[in-house]
C-alpha cells in the first residue's frame, strides 16, 4: 500500500538445522501457515524403478534433480539422508519445482524429481506423464520434509485493513489446500 513489500508467500523448510524454519523468521514478521505439504517423489510412468520394489536404495539408485535453494542444490532432503548416512546423486539443478517435473517428464530419462504434493495440479494442467510415489521414509523422516507454505508480513501491517483483507482473500482461495 506504501509502494513497499506488504505480503509474502514462502514454502520454509520443518527440519531442526534448517536455517529456513518459521521460528528463524525475525521479530517484525508476522506469518499465518496457509497449508503444509509432504514433497513427494515425481517419475515418469514408465520409469524403470516402477518395476522395483520403492524403498530408500531404489529412490537413490537413479539420478535426482534438484531445486537451488538460496544459492544452495541441498535442502532437508539432504539432511536426512545425511542422519541416514546416505546421499543422493543431483543430476541436475533447476530454480523451479514446475521445471523439475517438465525434466523428469522427458523420454527416455532416468531423472527423478522431489517437489511438493500441490505440484499435482501443474502435472495435470500440462497432462505430464509421470506418477507420484511417496519419499520412502519413516514418519519421524517424513515430518522434517513438511513444508510450511506460509503468508508473510510485517507487524506494522498486521491490522491495515487492505492487508487484512488481502490476507483473507489469500487464505480464502488455499482454504481447500489446508
Amino acid at each position: 500500500t506504501r509502494g513497499e513489500v506488504d505480503i509474502g508467500f514462502s514454502g520454509r523448510e520443518s527440519h531442526p538445522r534448517s536455517r529456513e524454519l518459521l521460528s528463524s523468521l525475525p521479530l517484525a514478521i508476522d506469518y499465518e501457515v496457509l497449508f503444509s505439504d509432504v514433497p513427494c517423489v515425481w517419475l515418469r510412468k514408465d520409469h524403470p524403478a516402477l518395476h522395483e520394489t520403492w524403498n530408500l536404495d531404489t529412490f537413490l539408485r537413479y539420478p535426482h534433480i534438484s531445486i537451488c535453494w538460496e544459492q544452495s542444490d541441498t535442502w532437508a532432503l539432504d539432511n536426512v539422508l545425511q542422519e541416514l548416512g546416505r546421499e543422493r546423486t543431483i543430476a541436475m539443478s533447476l530454480p523451479e519445482f514446475e521445471q523439475s517435473l517438465f525434466m523428469a517428464a522427458q523420454p527416455d530419462n532416468l531423472l527423478l524429481a522431489t517437489a511438493p504434493r500441490y505440484c499435482q495440479y501443474y502435472n495435470q494442467l500440462h497432462q505430464l506423464p509421470l506418477v507420484a510415489l511417496p519419499l520412502p521414509f519413516d514418519e519421524s523422516q517424513q515430518k522434517k520434509l513438511e513444508v510450511p507454505f506460509t503468508l508473510l508480513w510485517h507487524k506494522r501491517n498486521s491490522h491495515n485493513p487492505k492487508i487484512v483483507w488481502l490476507r483473507e482473500t489469500i487464505k480464502n482461495l488455499y482454504a481447500s489446500m489446508a
